[in-house]
Protein backbone atom coordinates (compact mmCIF):
# COMPACT_ATOMS: atom_id res chain seq x y z
CA UNK A 1 0.00 0.00 0.00
CA UNK A 2 1.41 3.45 -0.91
CA UNK A 3 2.73 5.53 2.00
CA UNK A 4 0.24 8.31 1.25
CA UNK A 5 -2.72 5.95 1.62
CA UNK A 6 -1.25 4.48 4.82
CA UNK A 7 -0.91 7.99 6.24
CA UNK A 8 -4.52 8.82 5.32
CA UNK A 9 -5.84 5.62 6.90
CA UNK A 10 -3.75 6.18 10.02
CA UNK A 11 -5.09 9.73 10.28
CA UNK A 12 -8.67 8.52 10.01
CA UNK A 13 -8.06 5.89 12.69
CA UNK A 14 -6.59 8.47 15.04
CA UNK A 15 -9.54 10.83 14.49
CA UNK A 16 -11.99 7.98 15.05
CA UNK A 17 -10.16 7.02 18.25
CA UNK A 18 -10.26 10.62 19.49
CA UNK A 19 -13.99 10.85 18.77
CA UNK A 20 -14.59 7.58 20.58
CA UNK A 21 -12.64 8.80 23.63
CA UNK A 22 -14.59 12.07 23.55
CA UNK A 23 -17.92 10.22 23.47
CA UNK A 24 -16.83 8.03 26.39
CA UNK A 25 -15.78 11.11 28.37
CA UNK A 26 -19.10 12.82 27.71
CA UNK A 27 -21.00 9.68 28.69
CA UNK A 28 -18.94 9.33 31.86
CA UNK A 29 -19.48 13.00 32.67
CA UNK A 30 -23.25 12.60 32.40
CA UNK A 31 -23.37 9.37 34.43
CA UNK A 32 -21.09 10.70 37.17
CA UNK A 33 -22.99 14.00 37.33
CA UNK A 34 -26.35 12.23 37.77
CA UNK A 35 -24.88 9.77 40.31
CA UNK A 36 -23.32 12.58 42.35
CA UNK A 37 -26.50 14.67 42.15
CA UNK A 38 -28.45 11.81 43.72
CA UNK A 39 -25.72 11.16 46.29
CA UNK A 40 -25.73 14.82 47.30
CA UNK A 41 -29.52 14.82 47.68
CA UNK A 42 -28.87 12.09 50.26
CA UNK A 43 -26.08 14.06 51.94
CA UNK A 44 -28.21 17.22 51.96
CA UNK A 45 -31.03 15.38 53.70
CA UNK A 46 -28.95 13.63 56.34
CA UNK A 47 -25.96 15.82 57.22
CA UNK A 48 -27.78 18.90 58.63
CA UNK A 49 -29.78 16.70 60.99
CA UNK A 50 -26.96 14.57 62.40
CA UNK A 51 -26.28 17.06 65.21
CA UNK A 52 -30.00 17.58 65.82
CA UNK A 53 -30.50 13.80 65.97
CA UNK A 54 -27.71 13.47 68.50
CA UNK A 55 -29.37 16.09 70.71
CA UNK A 56 -32.74 14.35 70.37
CA UNK A 57 -31.06 11.14 71.61
CA UNK A 58 -29.65 13.01 74.61
CA UNK A 59 -26.09 13.92 73.57
CA UNK A 60 -24.20 16.86 75.09
CA UNK A 61 -22.73 19.61 72.87
CA UNK A 62 -19.27 18.12 73.39
CA UNK A 63 -20.50 14.76 72.15
CA UNK A 64 -22.08 16.50 69.16
CA UNK A 65 -18.59 17.82 68.38
CA UNK A 66 -17.15 14.30 68.70
CA UNK A 67 -19.56 13.17 65.98
CA UNK A 68 -17.60 15.24 63.45
CA UNK A 69 -14.28 14.32 65.03
CA UNK A 70 -14.93 10.58 64.71
CA UNK A 71 -15.95 10.79 61.05
CA UNK A 72 -13.15 13.09 59.98
CA UNK A 73 -10.43 11.38 62.00
CA UNK A 74 -11.08 8.10 60.23
CA UNK A 75 -11.36 9.93 56.90
CA UNK A 76 -7.99 11.53 57.57
CA UNK A 77 -6.40 8.13 58.10
CA UNK A 78 -7.99 6.32 55.16
CA UNK A 79 -8.41 8.85 52.33
CA UNK A 80 -4.79 8.93 51.20
CA UNK A 81 -4.41 5.10 51.18
CA UNK A 82 -7.64 4.82 49.17
CA UNK A 83 -6.30 7.45 46.76
CA UNK A 84 -3.05 5.50 46.41
CA UNK A 85 -4.97 2.30 45.73
CA UNK A 86 -7.05 4.08 43.09
CA UNK A 87 -3.92 5.35 41.33
CA UNK A 88 -2.20 1.98 41.62
CA UNK A 89 -5.08 -0.05 40.20
CA UNK A 90 -6.09 2.60 37.66
CA UNK A 91 -9.63 2.17 38.96
CA UNK A 92 -11.92 5.04 39.82
CA UNK A 93 -15.49 3.79 39.58
CA UNK A 94 -14.99 0.83 41.93
CA UNK A 95 -13.84 3.12 44.72
CA UNK A 96 -16.60 5.64 44.00
CA UNK A 97 -19.22 2.88 44.13
CA UNK A 98 -17.74 1.33 47.27
CA UNK A 99 -17.73 4.71 49.01
CA UNK A 100 -21.34 5.62 48.17
CA UNK A 101 -22.57 2.12 49.08
CA UNK A 102 -20.80 2.29 52.45
CA UNK A 103 -22.14 5.74 53.26
CA UNK A 104 -25.66 4.60 52.36
CA UNK A 105 -25.47 1.48 54.48
CA UNK A 106 -24.45 3.31 57.63
CA UNK A 107 -26.98 6.10 57.12
CA UNK A 108 -29.72 3.47 56.89
CA UNK A 109 -28.54 1.86 60.12
CA UNK A 110 -28.62 5.25 61.89
CA UNK A 111 -32.39 5.32 61.44
CA UNK A 112 -32.59 2.48 63.98
CA UNK A 113 -30.18 3.95 66.55
CA UNK A 114 -31.53 4.53 70.06
CA UNK A 115 -28.49 6.08 71.77
CA UNK A 116 -25.96 8.78 70.80
CA UNK A 117 -23.16 6.21 71.15
CA UNK A 118 -24.67 4.04 68.42
CA UNK A 119 -24.84 7.01 66.05
CA UNK A 120 -21.24 7.87 66.93
CA UNK A 121 -20.05 4.33 66.12
CA UNK A 122 -21.91 4.27 62.80
CA UNK A 123 -20.55 7.70 61.86
CA UNK A 124 -17.03 6.48 62.63
CA UNK A 125 -17.50 3.48 60.32
CA UNK A 126 -18.82 5.85 57.65
CA UNK A 127 -15.54 7.71 57.86
CA UNK A 128 -13.53 4.52 57.38
CA UNK A 129 -15.33 3.06 54.37
CA UNK A 130 -16.86 6.20 52.90
CA UNK A 131 -13.41 7.76 52.49
CA UNK A 132 -12.95 5.56 49.40
CA UNK A 133 -15.24 7.94 47.52
CA UNK A 134 -13.56 11.34 47.57
CA UNK A 135 -10.06 10.74 46.11
CA UNK A 136 -11.34 8.62 43.21
CA UNK A 137 -14.24 11.02 42.64
CA UNK A 138 -11.94 14.06 42.42
CA UNK A 139 -9.39 12.23 40.27
CA UNK A 140 -12.02 11.04 37.79
CA UNK A 141 -13.45 14.55 37.47
CA UNK A 142 -9.99 15.97 36.75
CA UNK A 143 -9.56 13.36 33.97
CA UNK A 144 -12.78 14.37 32.19
CA UNK A 145 -11.38 17.71 30.98
CA UNK A 146 -8.10 19.62 30.66
CA UNK A 147 -9.85 22.73 32.02
CA UNK A 148 -9.67 21.91 35.71
CA UNK A 149 -11.50 24.96 37.02
CA UNK A 150 -14.41 24.58 34.61
CA UNK A 151 -14.94 20.85 35.13
CA UNK A 152 -14.76 21.14 38.92
CA UNK A 153 -17.07 24.15 38.71
CA UNK A 154 -19.58 22.15 36.67
CA UNK A 155 -19.60 19.26 39.14
CA UNK A 156 -19.75 21.56 42.14
CA UNK A 157 -22.81 23.24 40.63
CA UNK A 158 -24.47 19.87 40.02
CA UNK A 159 -23.55 18.48 43.42
CA UNK A 160 -24.59 21.59 45.31
CA UNK A 161 -27.89 21.58 43.43
CA UNK A 162 -28.39 18.04 44.74
CA UNK A 163 -27.35 19.05 48.25
CA UNK A 164 -29.80 21.97 48.10
CA UNK A 165 -32.64 19.70 46.99
CA UNK A 166 -31.76 17.37 49.85
CA UNK A 167 -31.76 20.24 52.36
CA UNK A 168 -35.29 21.33 51.46
CA UNK A 169 -36.53 17.75 51.11
CA UNK A 170 -34.99 16.88 54.46
CA UNK A 171 -36.86 19.72 56.16
CA UNK A 172 -40.15 18.38 54.80
CA UNK A 173 -39.32 14.79 55.77
CA UNK A 174 -38.43 15.80 59.33
CA UNK A 175 -41.63 17.84 59.60
CA UNK A 176 -43.97 15.04 58.48
CA UNK A 177 -42.11 11.75 59.04
CA UNK A 178 -39.62 12.46 61.83
CA UNK A 179 -35.87 12.95 61.92
CA UNK A 180 -35.09 9.21 61.74
CA UNK A 181 -36.66 8.96 58.29
CA UNK A 182 -34.11 11.21 56.61
CA UNK A 183 -31.35 8.67 57.29
CA UNK A 184 -33.29 5.74 55.88
CA UNK A 185 -34.23 7.66 52.72
CA UNK A 186 -30.64 8.89 52.36
CA UNK A 187 -29.42 5.30 52.45
CA UNK A 188 -31.82 4.34 49.65
CA UNK A 189 -30.69 7.25 47.46
CA UNK A 190 -27.02 6.38 47.95
CA UNK A 191 -27.76 2.82 46.82
CA UNK A 192 -29.19 4.25 43.59
CA UNK A 193 -26.09 6.42 43.17
CA UNK A 194 -23.90 3.34 43.56
CA UNK A 195 -25.71 1.54 40.75
CA UNK A 196 -25.20 4.48 38.40
CA UNK A 197 -21.50 4.81 39.25
CA UNK A 198 -20.93 1.21 38.16
CA UNK A 199 -22.06 2.18 34.63
CA UNK A 200 -19.00 4.40 34.13
CA UNK A 201 -16.60 3.13 31.44
CA UNK A 202 -12.94 3.34 32.29
CA UNK A 203 -10.06 3.06 29.84
CA UNK A 204 -6.89 1.08 30.36
CA UNK A 205 -4.35 2.93 32.50
CA UNK A 206 -1.92 0.16 33.27
CA UNK A 207 -4.22 -1.44 35.80
CA UNK A 208 -2.96 -3.80 38.48
CA UNK A 209 -5.00 -6.07 40.66
CA UNK A 210 -5.70 -5.30 44.29
CA UNK A 211 -4.28 -8.71 45.16
CA UNK A 212 -1.00 -7.67 43.59
CA UNK A 213 -0.88 -4.65 45.86
CA UNK A 214 -1.51 -6.66 48.98
CA UNK A 215 1.00 -9.42 48.25
CA UNK A 216 4.74 -8.68 48.30
CA UNK A 217 6.20 -10.22 45.15
CA UNK A 218 9.31 -12.34 45.61
CA UNK A 219 12.52 -11.41 43.85
CA UNK A 220 11.63 -7.76 43.21
CA UNK A 221 10.34 -4.77 45.12
CA UNK A 222 6.67 -5.22 46.03
CA UNK A 223 4.18 -2.36 45.72
CA UNK A 224 3.58 -2.47 49.43
CA UNK A 225 7.16 -1.35 49.91
CA UNK A 226 6.82 1.55 47.50
CA UNK A 227 4.14 3.36 49.50
CA UNK A 228 6.89 4.72 51.74
CA UNK A 229 8.41 6.33 48.66
CA UNK A 230 5.08 7.39 47.17
CA UNK A 231 4.11 10.93 46.26
CA UNK A 232 3.21 11.81 49.85
CA UNK A 233 6.69 12.89 50.97
CA UNK A 234 7.36 14.79 47.77
CA UNK A 235 4.07 16.67 48.03
CA UNK A 236 4.63 17.64 51.65
CA UNK A 237 8.23 18.78 51.12
CA UNK A 238 7.31 21.07 48.24
CA UNK A 239 5.25 24.27 48.34
CA UNK A 240 2.20 21.97 48.17
CA UNK A 241 2.94 21.14 51.80
CA UNK A 242 2.36 24.81 52.68
CA UNK A 243 -0.80 24.80 50.57
CA UNK A 244 -2.14 21.73 52.39
CA UNK A 245 -1.38 23.45 55.71
CA UNK A 246 -3.53 26.44 54.71
CA UNK A 247 -6.37 24.08 53.75
CA UNK A 248 -6.09 22.45 57.17
CA UNK A 249 -6.39 25.84 58.90
CA UNK A 250 -9.42 26.87 56.85
CA UNK A 251 -11.11 23.57 57.66
CA UNK A 252 -10.36 24.00 61.38
CA UNK A 253 -12.46 27.17 61.21
CA UNK A 254 -15.09 25.39 59.11
CA UNK A 255 -15.28 22.54 61.61
CA UNK A 256 -15.65 24.96 64.51
CA UNK A 257 -18.71 26.49 62.90
CA UNK A 258 -20.49 23.72 61.01
CA UNK A 259 -20.16 21.02 63.67
CA UNK A 260 -22.48 23.02 65.93
CA UNK A 261 -24.33 25.27 63.47
CA UNK A 262 -27.39 23.01 63.14
CA UNK A 263 -27.98 23.21 66.88
CA UNK A 264 -27.40 26.98 66.82
CA UNK A 265 -29.90 27.48 63.98
CA UNK A 266 -32.48 25.28 65.69
CA UNK A 267 -32.18 27.08 69.03
CA UNK A 268 -32.06 30.57 67.50
CA UNK A 269 -34.53 30.38 64.58
CA UNK A 270 -36.41 27.09 65.02
CA UNK A 271 -35.99 23.56 63.67
CA UNK A 272 -37.55 24.47 60.31
CA UNK A 273 -34.65 26.85 59.61
CA UNK A 274 -31.91 24.20 59.65
CA UNK A 275 -32.63 22.67 56.26
CA UNK A 276 -33.61 26.02 54.75
CA UNK A 277 -30.35 27.78 55.71
CA UNK A 278 -28.25 24.88 54.44
CA UNK A 279 -30.41 24.81 51.33
CA UNK A 280 -29.75 28.48 50.58
CA UNK A 281 -26.00 27.88 50.97
CA UNK A 282 -26.27 25.03 48.48
CA UNK A 283 -28.41 27.12 46.12
CA UNK A 284 -25.73 29.82 46.01
CA UNK A 285 -23.04 27.24 45.33
CA UNK A 286 -25.10 25.60 42.59
CA UNK A 287 -25.82 28.90 40.83
CA UNK A 288 -22.24 30.18 40.91
CA UNK A 289 -20.10 27.03 40.80
CA UNK A 290 -19.57 26.77 37.04
CA UNK A 291 -19.02 30.51 36.57
CA UNK A 292 -16.45 30.59 39.36
CA UNK A 293 -14.73 27.56 37.82
CA UNK A 294 -14.37 29.35 34.48
CA UNK A 295 -13.05 32.46 36.19
CA UNK A 296 -10.48 30.32 38.01
CA UNK A 297 -9.26 28.96 34.66
CA UNK A 298 -8.82 32.53 33.45
CA UNK A 299 -7.39 34.31 36.49
CA UNK A 300 -5.77 31.57 38.58
CA UNK A 301 -6.71 29.33 41.49
CA UNK A 302 -4.66 31.06 44.22
CA UNK A 303 -6.45 34.40 43.72
CA UNK A 304 -9.85 32.80 44.24
CA UNK A 305 -8.60 30.76 47.18
CA UNK A 306 -7.63 34.02 48.92
CA UNK A 307 -11.10 35.43 48.19
CA UNK A 308 -12.64 32.27 49.60
CA UNK A 309 -10.74 32.63 52.88
CA UNK A 310 -11.99 36.21 53.20
CA UNK A 311 -15.49 34.91 52.47
CA UNK A 312 -15.22 32.40 55.31
CA UNK A 313 -14.20 35.11 57.77
CA UNK A 314 -17.01 37.45 56.70
CA UNK A 315 -19.69 34.73 56.72
CA UNK A 316 -18.81 33.37 60.16
CA UNK A 317 -18.59 36.86 61.65
CA UNK A 318 -22.03 37.74 60.25
CA UNK A 319 -23.51 34.46 61.49
CA UNK A 320 -22.24 35.42 64.96
CA UNK A 321 -23.85 38.87 64.87
CA UNK A 322 -27.09 38.58 62.86
CA UNK A 323 -30.22 37.53 64.73
CA UNK A 324 -32.87 38.20 62.09
CA UNK A 325 -33.64 35.02 60.17
CA UNK A 326 -34.29 36.87 56.87
CA UNK A 327 -30.90 38.54 57.07
CA UNK A 328 -29.35 35.17 57.92
CA UNK A 329 -30.70 33.86 54.60
CA UNK A 330 -28.55 36.51 52.90
CA UNK A 331 -25.53 35.45 54.94
CA UNK A 332 -26.21 31.86 53.91
CA UNK A 333 -26.12 32.86 50.23
CA UNK A 334 -22.72 34.51 50.75
CA UNK A 335 -21.57 31.45 52.66
CA UNK A 336 -22.49 29.16 49.79
CA UNK A 337 -20.41 31.22 47.37
CA UNK A 338 -17.32 31.05 49.59
CA UNK A 339 -17.69 27.27 49.86
CA UNK A 340 -17.86 26.58 46.14
CA UNK A 341 -15.03 29.06 45.61
CA UNK A 342 -12.94 27.10 48.11
CA UNK A 343 -13.58 23.66 46.68
CA UNK A 344 -13.13 24.82 43.07
CA UNK A 345 -9.92 26.73 43.71
CA UNK A 346 -8.25 24.11 45.89
CA UNK A 347 -9.14 21.25 43.54
CA UNK A 348 -7.97 23.21 40.49
CA UNK A 349 -4.74 24.17 42.27
CA UNK A 350 -3.88 20.54 43.03
CA UNK A 351 -4.95 19.32 39.58
CA UNK A 352 -2.64 21.87 37.99
CA UNK A 353 0.37 20.94 40.11
CA UNK A 354 0.11 17.12 40.20
CA UNK A 355 0.68 14.64 37.34
CA UNK A 356 -2.12 12.36 36.06
CA UNK A 357 -0.62 9.21 37.60
CA UNK A 358 -0.56 10.80 41.06
CA UNK A 359 -3.77 12.78 40.87
CA UNK A 360 -5.85 10.61 43.18
CA UNK A 361 -3.05 10.81 45.75
CA UNK A 362 -2.92 14.61 45.39
CA UNK A 363 -6.69 14.88 45.70
CA UNK A 364 -6.71 12.31 48.49
CA UNK A 365 -4.18 14.36 50.43
CA UNK A 366 -6.28 17.49 49.85
CA UNK A 367 -9.35 15.73 51.24
CA UNK A 368 -7.23 14.31 54.07
CA UNK A 369 -6.18 17.79 55.17
CA UNK A 370 -9.80 18.92 54.97
CA UNK A 371 -10.83 15.99 57.13
CA UNK A 372 -7.99 16.61 59.57
CA UNK A 373 -9.16 20.19 59.98
CA UNK A 374 -12.57 18.80 60.76
CA UNK A 375 -11.01 16.67 63.49
CA UNK A 376 -9.54 19.66 65.31
CA UNK A 377 -12.27 22.21 64.50
CA UNK A 378 -15.24 20.35 66.03
CA UNK A 379 -13.27 19.73 69.23
CA UNK A 380 -12.67 23.46 69.56
CA UNK A 381 -16.20 24.29 68.43
CA UNK A 382 -17.82 21.77 70.76
CA UNK A 383 -15.97 23.26 73.73
CA UNK A 384 -16.32 26.96 72.89
CA UNK A 385 -19.99 26.72 71.89
CA UNK A 386 -20.68 25.25 75.33
CA UNK A 387 -19.57 28.66 76.62
CA UNK A 388 -20.99 30.83 73.83
CA UNK A 389 -21.84 30.28 70.17
CA UNK A 390 -20.70 33.84 69.46
CA UNK A 391 -17.30 33.14 71.02
CA UNK A 392 -16.92 30.04 68.89
CA UNK A 393 -17.87 31.75 65.62
CA UNK A 394 -15.69 34.85 66.17
CA UNK A 395 -12.66 32.75 67.15
CA UNK A 396 -12.65 31.20 63.65
CA UNK A 397 -10.95 34.42 62.49
CA UNK A 398 -7.69 33.23 64.07
CA UNK A 399 -7.03 30.15 61.86
CA UNK A 400 -8.54 31.94 58.84
CA UNK A 401 -6.20 34.93 59.28
CA UNK A 402 -3.17 32.66 59.53
CA UNK A 403 -4.27 30.71 56.43
CA UNK A 404 -4.63 33.96 54.46
CA UNK A 405 -1.11 35.11 55.38
CA UNK A 406 0.44 31.76 54.44
CA UNK A 407 -1.48 31.58 51.14
CA UNK A 408 0.15 34.86 50.07
CA UNK A 409 3.46 32.95 49.98
CA UNK A 410 2.18 30.32 47.53
CA UNK A 411 3.05 30.46 43.81
CA UNK A 412 0.18 30.89 41.35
Amino acid sequence: MPRREQTTIQGKRERALKLKKLRVKRRNTLILAVAMFIANVAFGMAFPYLSVYMRVLGASMLMVGFLSVAFNLTSTVFQYPFGWLSDSTGNRKAFIAFGTASLGLFYSLMAFAVTPTQVLILRTLQGVFGSALTPAHSALISELSTRAGSIFGLFNSVENAGFMAGNFLGSAVVEYLGVESVFFIAGFLLSASTGLALLIREGQRGKHSLLGIILVREGREGWRATIGGSAFKRFMRSYLGLFYLTVFLVMVASGQFYSVSSVYFKETFGEWSVGVIFGIESLAAALTGYLIGRLIDRYGARRFYLLAIVGYALAFLLYALVRNVWLVFGVAFLSGIKWVMTINSTSAYVAGKVGPNERAQGMGLLNTMMSLGWVVGPLVGGYLSGISFTLDFVSTLIPLGLAFILTLRLPE
